[in-house]
């Protein structure tokens, strides 16, 4: 019943920035989609790990820097990265999975909810120049992904 809450939640908080950032019907879609998948590996955390993996990290060792960087719930940090997807087309899943996985091996915390660690992440994609409008739709990003990690957190 609250998952159904926040993603309520989310569409309304989309909905009231419509005149700035027009909804599409695609972004409500994706999230339902994210909670089906919920029971495949294929969340942030998991693909961080397998990412980790790949440059030579064993299972074990990857799985604990991954929890030592990202904090919090996996399906909020799942909700958090969709949502800074689906408003910029130019970030690609696999962009936020390095950008994770990166800062796992440097023992960096990541908290896709902060204003800083989002621009952190445009940064080291470098794909587009941070003017004053991206800035705006960059912290009204922050602002909705803190609800997101509030609803979460607010259910332990």
């Amino acid at each position: 019943m609250k998952k159904e809450i926040l993603i309520f939640t989310v569409l309304i908080s989309n909905i009231a920035f419509a005149s700035v950032f027009p909804l599409e019907i695609g972004e409500v879609r994706v999230v339902l989609e994210i909670r089906e998948n919920k029971n495949r590996t294929n969340t942030l955390h998991d693909a961080s790990i397998k990412r980790l993996q790949e440059r030579g990290l064993d299972k074990i060792a990857a799985n604990r820097k991954v929890l030592e960087t990202l904090s919090g719930d996996e399906y909020a940090n799942d909700l958090m990265a969709q949502n800074i997807i689906e408003n910029f087309s130019e970030i690609k899943r696999e962009d936020v999975v390095s950008y994770i996985s990166d800062s796992a091996l440097h023992a960096k915390r990541v908290d896709l909810g902060s204003y800083a660690n989002i621009i952190n992440l445009f940064q080291k994609n470098n794909i587009f120049a941070l003017d004053n409008e991206t800035l705006k739709k960059i912290e009204k990003i922050s602002f909705e992904n803190k609800n997101i990690r509030s609803k979460f957190s607010e259910k332990t």
